[in-house]
């Protein structure tokens, strides 16, 4: 939706918009329900919600036929039903585990949603694939001419290498689906939250068309959620890293069963949305077992070897969960770890272990744990320690005609409609800003441009290449620019970890635009 200026609104605009995401909605509905992998969404008490062609045809049943029917009904398992409802109370995606149902064997991972109409309430999904004889499940007639060839070692271990071959084949092509409609999901949702605030701002508090274009922006923003729901799914280590305040973080945990103990902010790198994830699986799990939990937030200076851990030494932001009553013996204790990644995950409290575990040390931190039998268990979190955050004053923006522009932008962005969008806001704000699709269109620009460009913002996926290289490039020519970078998905690896050029920023797509404007200015200003 292309649009020059921002004329009083008027209802078929709002229209316009609904009927884009509409269109949205039906194009990547159609999308799943051709993955041939089985997807089922269930409710809060199992109930289906939704499938895809693949399951119904899996279990032989109608879209009708699964109306008001529970799970259990389809796929009876005592381990189904106890995983779900382990992932319902820990909000913690079960790994794939086996079912076996009338001869066959299910492969079922497990993925908590929220409810699209009621946020609070949690729906699941299923992912439920055929393994049968690919994983020792009922095995395939074999002709009796043939069983004495078939049943040989070799044989059988050339078929477990194909069939684990054409497994890997399907669950890569799952991930990297979903990941493809996150990604194409993202850009036209950037397009119609932004154009809606644009549309929005103008208005005034008591104007009662405000209310249709709120309803357009949560609408936006749910999606935005499935998409973000999405890309976890896909991804194989931590989200990037940004600077947390780890005593903001605790706040939303505390309650009658929690305390919280954090005098002052504690900046850290991490992730915010699945270091909250985790400490509240690992609180929830701990509460089920009626002990009260103490959380304190501060900084410790590391000398030496912790815990088992390569830390180097230094100082680091620590979050310690402490939990009274008896603790574990030597032997348990220094197994622990071992335990919970491998022997039990289906229990919440290794479950909720497994990924903290995980993600702490994907963003170069460590966990570890001590326990004696008088004095309950500690967990300590170390995460590497962040520059704390200072306010900076936004410099006053120069309104007259004859007043001097302000910096020079550099936008790079693919997608026009996104970029329009973009360039439009910061001239608004009186930037002077380049702009180009391509890499190739971005280099051409800035050799053309005869002054100073103190600001790249980039989407990170580009048609010729990525704009951490595009970044690396302009750096040689011109070693003060800043970097924003934006996506709706990267497969970039070193990105989704945090490693960005100094001074570079990233936002996830879709962003306010005020998230937009916020996160420029940090990054001019450092």
């Amino acid at each position: 939706m292309d649009r020059t200026d921002f004329e009083p609104w008027k209802g078929k605009e709002v229209a316009r918009l609904l009927a884009l995401v509409e269109s949205q909605r039906r194009y990547y509905q159609d999308l799943v329900s051709a993955l041939p992998v089985g997807l089922v969404v269930l409710s809060a008490n199992r109930s289906v919600v939704s499938s895809n062609r693949a399951f119904r045809q899996a279990f032989a049943v109608r879209s009708d036929d699964l109306r008001g029917k529970n799970i259990e009904q389809i796929l009876p398992s005592d381990q189904l039903i106890e995983n779900i409802r382990s992932v319902m109370v820990n909000g913690i995606p079960q790994p794939a585990f086996q079912v076996e149902h009338r001869g066959k064997l299910w492969r079922i991972a497990i993925l908590p949603l929220r409810n699209w109409d009621e946020e609070m309430e949690m729906e699941t999904l299923l992912v439920v694939d055929d393994v049968t004889g690919l994983t020792g499940g009922a095995p395939a007639a074999v002709p009796p001419a043939a069983k004495s060839v078939e049943n040989t070692p070799a044989a059988g271990q050339r078929r477990q290498l194909e069939q684990m071959r054409i497994t890997a084949e399907r669950t890569s092509a799952l991930h990297g689906l979903s990941a493809q409609l996150a990604h194409d999901l993202n850009n036209p949702l950037m397009i119609i939250s932004g154009y809606a605030e644009e549309i929005l701002r103008p208005l005034a508090p008591n104007d009662p068309r405000r209310g249709e274009l709120e309803e357009i922006l949560a609408a936006t923003e749910r999606i935005s959620n499935l998409t973000a729901q999405l890309l976890e799914f896909t991804r194989k280590q931590a989200g990037a890293a940004e600077r947390v305040d780890l005593a903001a973080v605790l706040v939303g945990l505390a309650e009658s069963s929690v305390e919280i103990r954090a005098a002052k902010p504690v900046w850290a790198n991490a992730n915010r949305k699945q270091l909250e994830e985790i400490l509240t699986a690992l609180v929830s799990a701990v509460k089920e077992q009626r002990a009260r939990v103490t959380i304190t937030c501060d900084t410790a200076a590391i000398t030496e070897q912790v815990v088992g851990a390569t830390l180097a030494p230094g100082t680091y932001a620590r979050l310690t969960l402490a939990i009274p009553g008896r603790g574990m013996d030597p032997e348990k204790r220094k197994a622990i770890f071992e335990s919970f990644l491998h022997k039990e995950t289906d229990k919440p409290v290794g479950a909720a272990l497994a990924r903290a575990y995980a993600l702490v040390k994907e963003w170069g931190g460590e966990l570890g744990f001590e326990s004696e039998a008088t004095q309950g268990s500690t967990f300590t979190m170390y995460l590497p320690l962040a520059e704390a955050h200072v306010e900076v004053a936004p410099p006053k923006v120069p309104t007259a005609a004859g007043e001097s522009l302000r910096e020079t932008i550099l936008v790079v962005d693919d997608e026009a409609g996104i970029r329009a969008l973009i360039v439009k806001i910061l001239r608004r704000e009186r930037y002077r800003v380049l702009e180009a699709g391509s890499v190739a269109e971005a280099v051409a620009a800035a050799a053309a441009h005869a002054g100073p460009i103190q600001l790249l913002l980039t989407d990170v996926m580009l048609p010729d290449r990525n704009g951490r290289q595009l970044a690396t490039q302009l750096l040689e020519t011109r070693p003060g620019l800043k970097v924003v970078y934006i996506s709706g998905f990267t497969d970039d690896d070193a990105v989704r970890a945090g490693a960005f050029p100094p001074g570079a920023r990233f936002l996830q797509k879709p962003f306010t635009l005020g998230a937009l404007m916020g996160t420029v200015r940090e990054a001019l200003d450092q």
